[in-house]
């Protein structure tokens, strides 16, 4: 089973930015534009992959200083605080290459987010399932 864990950086450009705003608004996010935000810090993000717990360590925007982790149960449905601050519960799947997140936020919206492994690029693409509006940005690992 292929190992998640490092430190990626996005190698895509703005274009992908806009599609994360995109998909956003298609979530019915009241900021959309909080998408940069999230994108331009995501470099600053490292996973952590223990088998059967997957951890993602991300800048702590509650406090905007320093990092906070984030455990998923790999066959379980997690209930865990996003990166802006709301309660989402996602169910983890990790088959070969792919990790899976199967996630609905408190207003019932889902979204399928998948991340997968080619070689030394990740690929990471968010489909919000109602509207099927899709975000995608290649990282690569540090």
């Amino acid at each position: 089973m292929a190992d998640f864990s490092g430190k990626w950086r996005p190698v895509e450009g703005q274009e992908n930015e806009e599609s994360f705003i995109k998909f956003f608004a298609a979530m019915g996010a009241p900021n959309p534009e909080m998408a940069q935000k999230l994108f331009k810090t995501a470099e600053q993000n490292e996973i952590i992959d223990k088998g059967d717990t997957v951890i993602f360590r991300i800048p702590n925007f509650e406090t905007g200083e320093g990092t906070k982790d984030i455990v998923f149960k790999v066959g379980e449905e997690n209930e865990v605080i996003g990166p802006v601050g709301i309660p989402v519960k996602k169910f983890v799947t990790k088959e070969g290459n792919k990790l899976t997140f199967h996630e609905t936020a408190p207003n019932g919206e889902k979204n399928i987010t998948v991340r997968e492994l080619q070689g030394d690029r990740l690929l990471f693409s968010k489909t919000h399932v109602g509207s099927g509006v899709t975000a995608s940005t290649v990282f690569t690992r540090e």
